[in-house]
């Protein structure tokens, strides 16, 4: 059999819709080559799975147990398809032996090969060398670091607020199930509950009139019985110039950057000048709440005028901070022309790809700072890779015993080290307590047992009676119901549109109740819901049609257009506009928010394409939050329902939360966990180089 022939089944695919036009094209790239077939088909394997998302093709797949079945087909096209092929067992040796693929000892020769090898790995060469890369990057930053005596900051921006815990102490004391040992480890971060005298605890919580009388638990309750993970992630990220800071949503991870920019800022100012900081996310959306919670996170903090204005508190976008070039993949800034900063946050990390997490790692100037927050555990980057979740697969490790020792010493926690880890472990933060959704809320319940993967707990949460949360069946007329719930949950945005309110006061109401679907297709998807939500706003009066424009009507843009500013996943609303001085008709213009909370309104004819939007996927949704969130489930399987898909929707809500799905349809999607066939976990694990090349 030759390269020719394999080609000639991949058309077949390629025909049948199995495969895509991209996938034959490579391989047949491969087969004038001179590849033969097992390299050839694997070059096409390969090409397939990074459009699923996956960086690499693991050759070990290949001899799994329970049969190998590429592309997905059925036992009888594959065996069609692998006939005369050589045991797949041999396909590692075969493509080390094979001139079209290189492996890492042959890195800084002179040819090119379109696969690489790497582990019983088989990449495209550009994702070996990004994932290579950000390996090296991170490696090298993760090996530096500084000891610096930071205790007294820490112990100042982290003190206790007797005020704030008194303000909850008068609240949680009139619920007939009021806990003290419950109520301390939520408000102090209790960890060692038995080293606490608690009938003095519970005397001191029932008869406080005041916050002052709270002083006292600072000897019931010292720190060194706490754990605060906030002041652990700020004094960990202060001591090193890379860091992670994960922790799922509500969890203060802004507030936290906020306090270490507060740190690094007032030591750089005694060190005679600021760092230069710069705050981005992946999206616009997402710049735009990263600019609002870290405003608000600044205004709660008593920090010096000149440390205040030395923090930025205006976040832009990765591709702007990069410099797009329209019609090129390559950016502005890049390794020979680094960006002009000392430190970089990004927010929303796991929304990041491999490609761009190593083009932002070459454009950082060699001192700079990089911090990243994110969920490790929300849904992974739209395109190849999960570089956040790679990098956080180290949380379980513990940190080293030196770094224990350290923090002991800097935040008066009690804290064990391990002896052995990968070098990054000490670099990681991993926040756990929620402050958006209590705990013990329905909303808390259910995502923690989704993203525990807990069918068993999951299905104990709704039968609770939680007043947050609510399952809808599809059966009898959920359908119809969840239509109506739709137009009750848009009304008064677009009543506030339809009467010409400020567009800042319309798009808070909207932002208040938010679809979100697990799909794109069909009644159950976002099309078909769009276009049965516009309907029934229309019959009932909330929306007017003269044309495609009218007051009120949600869109997205869903293709980047740097020449205007605008990408795929803005959002935008058409309202009238009556602040033009020459025209007061209140034309119709699309309003967009702002990273610095400002409004900015376009003609209709101006927009990139886009579409409109009253239902969104869960995965547009990512970086945004909603008072009351809509999850839409489909009536049967999908590929596309994963434990990650699922969490994500549930933690969009803020206070509220309506389910439309079956439970067997859940409880399947929480089994089953995403997986991103990649190798930076392992090229993390192993020894890092003490410099980047």
């Amino acid at each position: 059999m030759t390269g020719a022939v394999m080609i000639e089944r991949l058309k077949q695919l390629a025909l049948a819709g199995r495969i895509r036009q991209l996938d034959l094209q490579f391989a047949k790239l491969v087969a004038d080559l001179g590849a033969g077939p097992e390299l050839v088909l694997g070059a096409a394997l390969t090409c397939f799975e990074l459009g699923r998302g996956h960086v690499c093709l693991p050759l070990n797949l290949l001899t799994s147990q329970g049969g190998w079945r590429p592309f997905g087909l059925d036992p009888e096209q594959s065996r069609e398809l692998l006939g005369d092929l050589a045991d797949p067992a041999l396909w590692p040796g075969l493509f080390a032996m094979s001139p079209l693929v290189g492996q890492e000892e042959n890195d800084g020769e002179a040819p090119r090969w379109p696969l690489r090898l790497w582990q019983e790995r088989l990449y495209l060469t550009r994702y070996h060398d990004f994932e290579q890369g950000v390996a090296r990057h991170l490696g090298a930053l993760s090996e530096q670091a500084a000891w610096p005596e930071i205790a007294p900051t820490l112990s100042r921006l982290f003190a206790r607020d007797d005020a704030l815990i008194f303000s909850a102490l008068l609240e949680a004391r009139l619920a007939p199930d009021f806990s003290a040992p419950q109520f301390v480890e939520k408000y102090l971060d209790l960890v060692f509950p038995d080293e606490v005298n608690w009938p003095e605890v519970e005397a001191l919580l029932a008869r406080a009139q005041a916050a002052s009388d709270l002083a006292a638990l600072d000897v019931l309750v010292p720190e060194a019985l706490c754990c605060n993970g906030q002041k652990l992630a700020a004094a960990t990220a202060a001591a090193r110039p890379f860091a992670v800071i994960s922790g799922g949503p509500g969890t203060g991870k802004t507030t936290t950057v906020a306090k270490l920019l507060a740190i690094l800022v007032e030591t750089g100012l005694q060190q005679g000048k600021a760092p230069a900081i710069r705050l981005v996310a992946p999206t616009g959306k997402a710049a735009a709440r990263l600019t609002e919670s870290i405003g608000s996170a600044l205004q709660a903090l008593d920090l010096a005028p000149e440390v205040v204005a030395a923090i930025p508190t205006e976040a832009g976008t990765l591709h702007r901070l990069l410099g797009v070039i329209p019609g090129r993949s390559q950016f502005r800034h890049h390794k020979c022309n680094p960006l002009h900063l000392d430190l970089l946050v990004v927010d929303e990390a796991s929304m990041v790809d491999l490609p761009m997490m190593a083009r932002l790692l070459d454009a950082l100037p060699k001192h700079a700072r990089l911090i990243l927050l994110g969920d490790k555990d929300q849904l992974a980057s739209v395109e190849a890779g999960a570089v956040l979740g790679d990098i956080c697969s180290f949380t379980e490790e513990g940190v080293s015993q030196a770094q224990a020792q350290w923090l002991s010493r800097q935040t008066g926690y009690r804290l064990q080290g391990t002896p052995a880890g990968a070098t990054v472990r000490d670099s990681l933060c991993l926040l756990t307590k929620s402050w958006r959704f209590d705990q013990h809320s329905g909303i808390g319940q259910l995502a923690r047992a989704c993203n525990g993967g807990d069918t068993a707990a999951m299905e104990a949460v709704w039968s609770q009676g939680f007043k947050d949360i609510s399952l809808h069946p599809w059966a009898g007329e959920a359908y119809e119901g969840l239509i109506a719930q739709g137009v009750e949950g848009y009304g008064a945005y677009l009543k506030a549109a339809r009467e010409g309110q400020d567009p800042a006061a319309v798009f808070k109401a909207f932002n208040g109740f938010q679809i979100l679907c697990a799909l794109r297709d069909g009644p159950f998807g976002v099309e078909g819901l769009n276009q049965r939500l516009e309907l029934a706003l229309a019959r009932a009066g909330l929306v007017q049609r003269d044309g495609d424009w009218y007051a009120g009507r949600p869109v997205m843009v869903v293709r980047n257009d740097h020449g205007i500013g605008l990408y795929n996943g803005d959002m935008g609303l058409c309202l009238p506009d009556y602040s033009d001085e020459h025209d007061k008709s209140g034309r119709l213009k699309v309003w967009f928010e702002q990273p610095d909370g400002s409004l900015r309104a376009l003609l209709p004819s101006r927009l990139p394409s886009h579409e409109t939007v009253y239902a969104m996927t869960i995965h547009k949704s990512q970086g945004s939050e909603f008072a009351h969130t809509v999850l839409v489930l489909p009536d049967g399987p999908s590929p596309l329902l994963t434990r990650e898909l699922v969490y994500t929707g549930i933690t969009r809500a803020k206070r509220r939360l309506d389910l439309y799905g079956d439970r067997a349809l859940l409880a399947q999607a929480v089994r089953k966990k995403t997986e991103r066939y990649s190798g930076l976990a392992q090229r993390l694990e192993a020894d890092c180089p003490a410099s980047v090349a």
